[in-house]
């Protein structure tokens, strides 16, 4: 009897240990979104230097910095929609606050000035395949977005952060940050 009732409270445990583990390891992903970051200013990179409780603390502050990027990538806000150098569609009322591209190739309407993408916070590109990171987003002549203060890339293929680096070009004194996630088409 008394076998069973250890045996019963070590599964127990053992099962308590698995769910704790995989419950960090999702919510240290971040819904696999990721963040260009500078690797040497980064107060993330040098964690040996740090004790646990400041590590802590860093990255609650960072996933507080995270909230209005997601609120602006999961929520519905104002949002127009680009495709082959036009707009094709605009959701929403009031200022626009989201500019999703559906093509690579309508860049070049961030170039010129326009009073409609003046309050636009978050920019969303997808790249369908390797070739259109050959089409560079150059945001240091971006004229017509004066508050953007994110870049959000959907790669629907295996991108690293290498390459989304040279895809994205800002000024280096520009505080947009850029984040970036693969999404695989399912089989």
């Amino acid at each position: 009897m008394r076998n069973k009732s250890t045996l019963t409270f070590y599964t127990f445990l053992l099962i308590c240990c698995v769910s704790i583990i995989s419950i960090e390891k999702t919510s240290a992903q971040e819904n696999e979104i990721y963040e260009l970051t500078d690797d040497i200013n980064s107060p993330l990179k040098k964690p040996e230097a740090r004790s646990t409780s400041k590590k802590t603390k860093i990255k609650k502050v960072e996933d507080n910095s995270r909230s209005k990027f997601y609120s602006l990538i999961k929520k519905m806000h104002t949002t127009a929609y680009i495709k082959n150098s036009a707009v094709t569609k605009i959701y929403g009322k009031g200022p626009i606050k989201k500019i999703t591209f559906k093509d690579v190739k309508s860049f070049n309407l961030l170039n010129k000035k326009n009073e409609k993408y003046d309050h636009a916070e978050l920019l969303t590109v997808s790249l369908k395949n390797v070739n259109d990171l050959n089409n560079y987003l150059n945001l240091s002549k971006a004229q017509g977005v004066n508050k953007l203060r994110y870049v959000f890339i959907k790669c629907h293929f295996k991108c690293t952060k290498k390459q989304i680096k040279k895809f994205v070009k800002t000024n280096s004194n520009s505080n947009i940050r850029i984040f970036y996630k693969t999404e695989s088409a399912s089989q």
